[in-house]
């Protein structure tokens, strides 16, 4: 009888060692009933599909990337889309200007409203060539969310790209107009655009760009306007996100939204972000409620001074300051959680940032999982990107979510099953301790017994 091993793929905090390695473990029989340390795996058994992976393409992205060299840029590509790198096959790109990029801008002037003046230009200056040549070395069609966090500023009732406002209403036409532009603008650059969000939290008053909705307002915007438009101009296959916000009305603004049958026929998905903390119960409601519609977390990163010495080659781990180690932990908190109550697919903020954070219009400077260093010409990679890539580089669309059982919450764990029907186990260890665990093949009647390191994260395959 053919041997069956678990490989066992370890970032562990104490070695300072990113993707590791560790010798494999043999699977056995299950012929003593054994009973503790359990970590059972139902891979008949099976949930969600998954549909990718990636991250924010932004101005400030963009900037950060040219201002690397030919050599430098080469890493950061084969580092997020390589086969050896996060392989991700998903991005979101903002419509028109956001926080991450140099200052406000929209597509039309004043008072366009046959959008004879439209254009992309700003866009073509560094964040189309970034998102080119990350797509042309993916050797594929990285498939888009694009997402407003304004509209211009004319359509509005504030008069303003900034602080909130609200689109009024004898623009919403003219809106959906400007939104189709853009969408036949960067379809015409040869991108694949899989999904558009009615607007960047539509909740938050931002001194940045934002504006604000009520479900009402997002509900008569994409039954009346949107929607019709995409279907005018057959664009249809672009699929529309409603709320794009904070996971704590993650339910009850779907709700009212899609309590309108048609709107809920025009409706692919929710996207979510993770500013106000877990809340996944409220994405077990979604897919309890909404089952055939798509969970999408759309953003997220966190604050971080970076003082960071750079990464010095190979798969040494260099921490920074702050207590990175801990915020790596926080995404893959949020990701295990996240899967385990539905998403489908994941978008992280932006993919670039330097060392100050940014650059940005605002000053609100945040982490990425790659980090710029101009100046030394060297790319720092930040905890979050190893703990992203214990799920991303393993877990290829397509993949479905299977059911799991473990032992003890000391461990935070979540399981799949691609399509060449690997079984993907992914197990967090936040805890000072190394814990033991016995993980169970269920359907094959077969267990392998291994240890967790202390302040670590595993991918177990089989």
């Amino acid at each position: 009888m053919t041997k069956k091993f678990v490989q066992v793929i370890e970032t562990s905090k104490a070695t300072a060692k990113a993707f590791n390695q560790r010798e494999q473990v043999e699977f056995i029989d299950d012929a003593t009933g054994i009973e503790m340390n359990l970590l059972m795996v139902y891979q008949d058994i099976q949930y969600q599909t998954i549909n990718g992976f990636g991250g924010a393409f932004t101005e400030s992205a963009a900037i950060n990337y040219f201002n690397m060299n030919p050599d430098v840029r080469a890493q950061i590509r084969e580092a997020y889309f390589g086969e050896n790198g996060l392989r991700y096959d998903l991005g979101r790109t903002h419509i028109g200007s956001c926080d991450f990029s140099l200052g406000n801008y929209s597509y039309t002037t004043a008072d366009d409203r046959q959008l004879a003046k439209f254009s992309i230009e700003r866009d073509r200056e560094k964040l189309l060539p970034f998102m080119h040549e990350c797509n042309n070395f993916a050797g594929k069609s990285i498939k888009l969310m694009v997402s407003p966090w304004s509209p211009p500023a004319w359509m509005k009732d504030n008069k303003n790209l900034l602080t909130g406002g609200r689109l009024l209403p004898e623009y919403y036409a003219d809106y959906a107009a400007y939104l189709i532009k853009y969408l036949q603008a960067y379809l015409a650059e040869g991108f694949k655009i899989e999904y558009i969000s009615v607007q960047n939290e539509p909740k938050a008053v931002q001194r940045w760009e934002s504006c604000i909705y009520t479900a009402e307002e997002e509900q008569v915007f994409i039954r009346d306007h949107l929607y019709p438009a995409l279907v005018a101009a057959n664009l249809t296959s672009v699929k529309i996100i409603v709320w794009d916000h904070n996971k704590e009305r993650a339910f009850e603004r779907p709700r009212q939204i899609l309590s309108d049958p048609k709107v809920y026929a025009m409706v692919y998905g929710i996207g979510v972000h993770w500013y106000s903390g877990d809340h996944f119960d409220n994405l077990r409601l979604c897919k309890e409620f909404f089952p055939d519609k798509k969970l999408i977390f759309t953003e997220g990163c966190v604050e971080l001074s970076m003082n960071a010495p750079t990464n010095n080659g190979g798969n040494e781990l260099v921490e920074v300051s702050n207590s990175p180690w801990e915020f790596g932990e926080k995404y893959a908190h949020d990701l295990i959680g996240n899967f385990n109550n539905g998403l489908s697919s994941y978008i992280d903020w932006n993919l670039l940032l330097d060392t100050q954070g940014g650059p940005n219009h605002v000053g609100n400077y945040c982490s990425a999982p790659i980090i710029c260093d101009a100046v030394n010409q060297k790319i720092i990679f930040q905890p979050s990107y190893y703990f992203i890539g214990h799920l991303s580089k393993f877990v290829p669309a397509g993949s479905k979510r299977i059911a799991h059982s473990s032992f003890t919450n000391k461990l935070e764990s979540v399981a799949f099953i691609t399509p060449q029907q690997r079984v993907v186990v992914v197990v967090l260890n936040p805890s000072e301790k190394e814990i033991p665990i016995v993980l169970k093949d269920v359907v094959n009647e077969q267990i392998a017994s291994l240890t967790i390191s202390k302040q670590s994260i595993t991918t177990l395959l089989y």
